[in-house]
C-alpha cells in the first residue's frame, strides 16, 4: 500500500514529469548569443524594446523580468532557459492531462516523456522561442478544460481563462488553439452570465498587455533611444521600435504580421496544399520521431475518447491539427516544426490514454505481458530519441554567435555604421544593446544596398560597413574587403 496519498502521487509524477525533461533540456541548451530570431528574442526583453511582428508583448514582459531576476550566466543563455522550463511545462501538461483523465502516474509520467524528448519538441526547447512559450500556456489551458468539464471546478474554469489570456498575449499565433479549447472547455456548459465575466476579464488582460507595444513605442521614440534615428531614418526600425505600433497602422501591421500575410495561410489551410503538408511532411516525421507504436496506440485512445468524450476528442484534435494545416500553408515560416507541437502534445496524450484504458481494462497475466511490451517499445523510443539528439549535447559549448560579435568589433572601425542583414544585424544588436560591446557603432538592420543612396551623406559624419554572404560591389565608392571571413565585410569610402 502507498504511503502517499492519491493527489500527493499525481503532484509527485507532475513534478517528475517536468524535472526530467528540463535536466535533459539543461543539459543540451544552447549557451549563448545565437542569430536570425533567435537573436532578437534574446536581445529585445532585455531592453524592453519591440520584437518582430507579432510584438509577442507577454514574452517581453516576462523576458524582462526573468532576465532581471534570474541572474544567473549570460542575458541569452537565461532567455534559453526560460525557453527549456516552459518546455518542460509542457511535457508535465502532458502527465497532468493523462491524470486528469484517470490514467495511473507512472503511464502519464511515460507519455509526458514521450513527448519530451522526441525531436521536435526537444530542438525547440533549446533555444529560445516564442512559440514554444507559448503553446506551454496552450497545454495548461487544455489541462484545466478537461478538468473542468469532468469536475465542474470554477478554479478550473478560471485557470483555463488565465491560461488562454497568457498564451494569446505571449504568442497570437495561439489563437489557431482557441477553437480546440473552447471545444474541450464546453463539453460541459458554465453558467452564462459566470462565462461572459469570464470572458470579459480574459478579452481586457489581453488588451492591457498588448498596450504595452504602443505606449513603449512612443516612450522609445521621444526619448530617441533608438541610434538609428540620429542617421535621419524614422522611427520603427527593429529592436527597440520594430514596426513603430505607436501608430495605429503600425500596431496593426505588427500584430497581424500582414507584412507577411498570414491571412492568406489562414484561407489556404484546407487547400490542398494544407492538406499535403499533414500527409507528406508532418505525417512522416511524427511516425519517426513518436513510433509507429505510440501512433497506433493515439489512434486506440482516440477510438475509446471517441466512444467516451467526444468533445474533447474533437477539441483535442482541432488543437493539434490546425496549427500544422496553417504551417503547411504559410510559405514564409522557416521553421514550420514550431507548429507541430500541438499535434505532438495531442498524440503522445491519446497514447497515454489508450494505455491507460488498456491497463484497467486487463488482469493478471496478459496486463503484466502487455505492460512488458509497451514498457520496452517505449525504452527502445527514448533510446532512439537519445541517438537522434546526441548531437544537441554539443550546443553549450558553441560561441559562433559571439565569435560573431568579437570579428565586427575586432575589424570594423570604432564608430562605425555597421549595415547587416536581419540574419546578423540581431546578433550585433545583442552585442550593442545587452553586452555594450560595440562601443559607438550603429547597427542598421537592411540590405547592403538598401540604403546606398544616403551613404554618402552618413560618410561625412561616420565610417560605413555593410555586411552581406555575397559577393558585392559599390557603385561610385572605393570598397576594401576587410578580412577573408564569412560573411563579407566591406569598407566604403
Amino acid at each position: 500500500m502507498s504511503l502517499l496519498s492519491p493527489r500527493l502521487r499525481s503532484t509527485s509524477a507532475i513534478l517528475v514529469a517536468f524535472a526530467v525533461p528540463l535536466g535533459v533540456y539543461l543539459a543540451s541548451l544552447r549557451g549563448d548569443v545565437s542569430f536570425w530570431d533567435t537573436a532578437d528574442l534574446q536581445t529585445v526583453p532585455y531592453i524592453l524594446g519591440i520584437p518582430y511582428p507579432t510584438g509577442f508583448p507577454g514574452y517581453v514582459l516576462a523576458g524582462w523580468l526573468w532576465s532581471h531576476v534570474f541572474a544567473v550566466g549570460s542575458v541569452a543563455w537565461r532567455l534559453n532557459v526560460l525557453d527549456a522550463v516552459a518546455s518542460a511545462g509542457t511535457a508535465a501538461a502532458v502527465a497532468a492531462l493523462l491524470i486528469s483523465l484517470g490514467a495511473a502516474t507512472a503511464i502519464a509520467f511515460g507519455a509526458a516523456l514521450a513527448y519530451a524528448l522526441a525531436a521536435v519538441p526537444w530542438t525547440h526547447a533549446t533555444y529560445v522561442d516564442v512559440h514554444t512559450i507559448g503553446f506551454c500556456a496552450v497545454a495548461w489551458a487544455a489541462v484545466y478544460a478537461v478538468r473542468w468539464s469532468n469536475t465542474a471546478s470554477w478554479f478550473d474554469a478560471i485557470a483555463c481563462a488565465v491560461a488562454t489570456a497568457a498564451a494569446l498575449v505571449i504568442d497570437n499565433s495561439t489563437v489557431l488553439a482557441l477553437p480546440g479549447l473552447a471545444f474541450m472547455f464546453f463539453a460541459r456548459r458554465p453558467p452564462l452570465w459566470r462565462a461572459l465575466a469570464l470572458a470579459a476579464g480574459a478579452t481586457l488582460a489581453v488588451l492591457a498587455v498588448y498596450a504595452y507595444l504602443p505606449l513603449r513605442s512612443a516612450a522609445v521614440t521621444a526619448a530617441r533611444v533608438d541610434p538609428t534615428l540620429t542617421l535621419g531614418l524614422g522611427p520603427g526600425r527593429p529592436f527597440w521600435d520594430d514596426g513603430h505600433p505607436a501608430t495605429w497602422a503600425g500596431f496593426t501591421r505588427v500584430v497581424t504580421g500582414s507584412d507577411f500575410a498570414p491571412h492568406e495561410a489562414l484561407a489556404a489551410m484546407f487547400s490542398p496544399v494544407g492538406i499535403r503538408g499533414l500527409t507528406d511532411d508532418f505525417a512522416p516525421r511524427a511516425a519517426h520521431d513518436l513510433g509507429e507504436l505510440l501512433l497506433w496506440l493515439a489512434l486506440l485512445g482516440a477510438l475509446l475518447l471517441w466512444w467516451r468524450l467526444p468533445v474533447v476528442l474533437a477539441g483535442g484534435m482541432l488543437l493539434g491539427v490546425l496549427p500544422v494545416l496553417f504551417a503547411a500553408a504559410y510559405p514564409v515560416e522557416s521553421e514550420a516544426t514550431r507548429y507541430y507541437l500541438a499535434a505532438y502534445f495531442v498524440l503522445a496524450a491519446a497514447a497515454g490514454y489508450g494505455v491507460a484504458v488498456l491497463d484497467a481494462g486487463m488482469h493478471g497475466v496478459q496486463r503484466y505481458a502487455m505492460l512488458v511490451v509497451i514498457g520496452i517499445a517505449w525504452a527502445v523510443l527514448l533510446g532512439n530519441d537519445f541517438a537522434a539528439g546526441a548531437n544537441l549535447f554539443a550546443q553549450p559549448a558553441l560561441r559562433d554567435g559571439r565569435d560573431w560579435i568579437d570579428r565586427v568589433i575586432e575589424t570594423t572601425p570604432p564608430r562605425a555604421i555597421v549595415v547587416a542583414p536581419w540574419n546578423y544585424a540581431t546578433t550585433l544588436a545583442y552585442g550593442a544593446y545587452v553586452l555594450h560591446a560595440l562601443g559607438n557603432r550603429i547597427v542598421l538592420t537592411a540590405g547592403a544596398h538598401q540604403y546606398q543612396g544616403r551613404y554618402r551623406t552618413w560618410l561625412t559624419q561616420r565610417p560605413i560597413v555593410v555586411v552581406s554572404d555575397d559577393p558585392e560591389r559599390f557603385r561610385g565608392f572605393h570598397v576594401r574587403e576587410l578580412d577573408d571571413g564569412s560573411p563579407h565585410l566591406y569598407a566604403l569610402r
